[in-house]
C-alpha cells in the first residue's frame, strides 16, 4: 500500500485520489496543529503503521505562501520517520514567474524555493520526487538539483473537454508556445498585448474568430485584467461564446467575479483548493478535479 497525506485544504481532492484506488492508497491521519505562537505542531498518530518503511506521498497546498515552513516542517518529519520513499505533490508553484531576475539589486524565490525543496534528506530507498503542475517554463526543473531530487512536470490540459467546433485562443506569444503541443487537431488564434502605461492593448496577431466558439487557454491567471481585455477583442470580432481555461486561478481580491460576468464559462483546477468554494457563487464558474492526475503519479504512471 502506497500513503497519501494531504494538507487540510486538500481534504476532499485527497479522499476523492482514494476511492479512485482504493486497493492501493490509504489517506494517513495526519493533525496540523499549532502551537500558540504559531509555530507547526505537527503530529502523525499512525507513524509505524502509515509512514515507517512506507511510499509516502505529500499532497502540499503552496497556494499560501506563509504555510511554507510548515510544509517543510511536515516533508522533513516523513523524512525522518523512515519513509521509504517521499513524493511531493505541488499543484501550484507560487513563484513560477519568480526566476527571472533583469537587475542585480533584484531577488528572485524560485531557485530558493527549489533550494529548500532539494535540501530535503533522501528516504531510506529512493530520493524523493516532487510534482509540478503547468508551470510557466520549463527553467523551473532545472533548479532543483538532480542529484538530490527527482523533479517531474505534468499539465492539467488533458482534463479539459472542448466543443467538437471550438478555437483554441492563446492570449499571448507564451501561451503560444506552452500549450503549442496541445490540441494539435484544433483550428488556433494568437493574440498579442502590448501596454501604453496602464492599459492593455490585446490584437489577433494569427487567426479568425467570426461566427466560432472560442476558448481561451493559459496557464495562470491573476486578476484575469488580460484575459478580459481577449474577451472583449474576441466578442467585437464575432466570437459567437467565449470561455476560458487555466490551471491555476490565484484571483486576488476576488477578480474571477469581474472576469466570470466577462465569459460564457470560467474553468478552472482545484490545484489552488479556495477555487472550490469561489465556484459556488458563481453558475458559470466550474473547478476541475486533479484527483485523477495525482492518482496516476503515485501508482507510477
Amino acid at each position: 500500500m502506497k500513503t497519501l497525506i494531504a494538507h487540510p485544504r486538500f481534504e476532499s481532492v485527497a479522499k476523492e485520489i482514494v476511492s479512485l484506488n482504493p486497493w492501493n492508497i490509504i489517506l494517513a491521519k495526519a493533525e496540523f496543529l499549532r502551537f500558540p505562537d504559531n509555530t507547526p505542531n505537527l503530529k502523525f498518530p499512525n507513524v509505524k503503521e502509515d509512514i515507517e518503511h512506507n511510499d509516502v506521498t505529500y499532497l502540499a497546498d503552496y497556494s499560501n505562501i506563509e504555510d511554507l515552513f510548515e510544509h517543510y516542517n511536515t516533508l522533513f518529519n516523513l523524512v525522518k520517520n523512515t519513509a521509504n520513499k517521499v513524493r511531493i505533490i505541488c499543484p501550484f508553484f507560487p513563484v513560477g514567474t519568480s526566476e527571472r531576475v533583469e537587475r542585480k539589486w533584484e531577488t528572485e524565490s524560485a531557485h530558493a524555493f527549489a533550494h529548500m525543496i532539494s535540501s530535503l534528506p533522501s528516504g531510506r530507498d529512493a530520493k524523493n520526487s516532487v510534482h509540478i503542475f503547468d508551470i510557466h517554463a520549463l527553467v523551473e526543473q532545472s533548479l532543483f538539483n538532480p542529484d538530490r531530487i527527482n523533479a517531474e512536470l505534468h499539465t492539467t490540459t488533458g482534463l479539459l473537454e472542448l466543443y467538437p467546433d471550438e478555437v483554441v485562443v492563446f492570449p499571448d506569444d507564451g501561451a503560444a508556445k506552452r500549450f503549442k503541443d496541445i490540441f494539435p487537431w484544433v483550428p488556433r488564434i494568437i493574440c498579442g498585448k502590448t501596454r501604453d502605461g496602464d492599459k492593455r492593448i490585446v490584437t489577433i496577431k494569427e487567426g479568425n474568430p467570426i461566427w466560432k466558439r472560442v476558448i481561451i487557454i493559459d496557464d495562470l491567471i491573476q486578476t484575469g485584467g488580460t484575459l478580459i481585455e481577449t474577451t472583449h477583442l474576441l466578442r467585437d470580432q464575432w466570437a459567437i461564446a467565449v470561455r476560458a481555461f487555466a490551471p491555476h486561478g490565484v484571483f486576488p481580491k476576488d477578480s474571477h467575479i469581474k472576469l466570470a460576468n466577462s465569459l460564457d464559462e470560467l474553468i478552472v483546477t482545484d490545484s489552488i483548493p479556495a477555487n472550490i468554494e469561489r465556484s459556488n457563487s458563481l453558475e458559470n464558474m466550474r473547478v476541475l478535479s486533479i484527483a485523477p492526475l495525482v492518482e496516476r503519479i503515485i501508482r507510477g504512471r
